[in-house]
């Protein structure tokens, strides 16, 4: 039984940077003798455990062969007999197929660490346009590593993934996933990416142009990118609820027109509650030809106390709302 230190660790630790997240492959065990050390096993597909003190995962050494269709259309053999290069064959880029043993000495069987020094995207195997995720893999590791180039060979792989059908059975949340990590990045080269190597469809489809800077806030930088796309940028996609929550009013506010009549306005602001006060703010920093006149509004009409007006009126309450808010409405004009 062996243990490696594998994948992005390892890539990170050669690139300088911090990896917080370790993983490691076992060579020469067993599900069995894997427990009875007191891993625990929580790998589905393929036998992958948590160790019993770190938490780490580790995976049996393993080989795959392509089965169906999507990222889950494989089959998985994990003998003892596997080796680490055969295990490392099956990776993604020759980047992350590197490995390093307990005393720290490395394993490079795909020359990784020559690419590493030539910030260069080359993938392992053809085994990598079995797998559709992958090329959304390399869109996001393009906005991790912004200054890396992707191998004239692995365009191929990446134009064979877009010319077949396989990307549309891969699942909402594992694309979600990748555009959440991306976005931690470079969001903006991640997409762009995924536009020039013919990868939008059917995910990203109604993707057509993108902002030359975006919020490092991700709920606001995804409003930013769906106005510049209609409002329906991403909309295969399961975004989060606040995503969609700050994307209606982020729609409301391009949309307002200071202009119109009082019916249109107090439409518009009937909307509003000092439950969202926060995500307005937030918006219409965005909106500088309306925010003065919006926040103005918006601050009065939140602040006032309708429990206690409800209590010394007679009135219906959404009357009384409603003609407050008209008051306001008419002292900015």
């Amino acid at each position: 039984m062996k243990i490696y230190k594998v994948g992005g660790a390892v890539r990170d630790s050669l690139l300088g940077i911090d990896s917080k997240d370790k993983d490691w492959v076992v060579i020469g065990s067993t599900v069995e003798e894997m427990l009875s050390k007191g891993f625990k096993k929580v790998g589905k597909n393929f036998p992958v455990f948590l160790h019993p003190i770190t938490n780490e995962e580790y995976a049996l050494a393993r080989t795959e062969r392509k089965s169906g269709k999507g990222y889950k259309g494989f089959d998985f053999l994990f003998t003892p007999d596997i080796t680490l290069e055969e295990d490392l064959m099956r990776r993604d880029l020759t980047i992350n197929a590197i490995a390093e043993d307990e005393d720290g000495k490395i394993i490079d069987p795909f020359n990784g660490q020559a690419d590493l020094k030539n910030k260069t995207f080359k993938h392992v195997s053809d085994a990598f346009y079995e797998d559709p995720l992958r090329a959304l893999r390399i869109a996001r590791f393009s906005a991790q590593l912004d200054d890396f180039k992707i191998h004239d060979d692995t365009k191929k792989a990446l134009k064979k993934i877009s010319d077949g059908d396989e990307l549309k059975d891969l699942s909402r949340e594992r694309v979600w996933e990748e555009t959440i990590k991306a976005s931690k990045y470079n969001l903006i080269r991640y997409l762009t990416v995924i536009i020039e190597h013919g990868l939008s469809s059917p995910w990203f489809d109604t993707l057509k142009a993108l902002p030359e800077e975006l919020d490092q806030n991700l709920e606001i930088a995804w409003c930013q990118i769906s106005e510049l796309n209609n409002f329906k940028f991403g909309e295969k996609l399961n975004s989060s609820e606040s995503i969609a929550k700050r994307l209606v009013f982020w729609k409301q506010f391009s949309e307002f027109d200071i202009n119109e009549d009082i019916n249109y306005k107090l439409k518009f602001f009937k909307n509003f509650s000092q439950n969202n006060n926060k995500f307005v703010s937030e918006i219409l920093v965005f909106f500088p030809e309306i925010k003065n006149y919006c926040s103005s509004i918006i601050n009065e009409y939140t602040q006032l106390n309708f429990g206690a007006l409800a209590e010394q009126i007679s009135e219906n309450i959404e009357t009384v709302k409603i003609n407050k808010l008209k008051t306001i409405i008419e002292n900015h004009e």
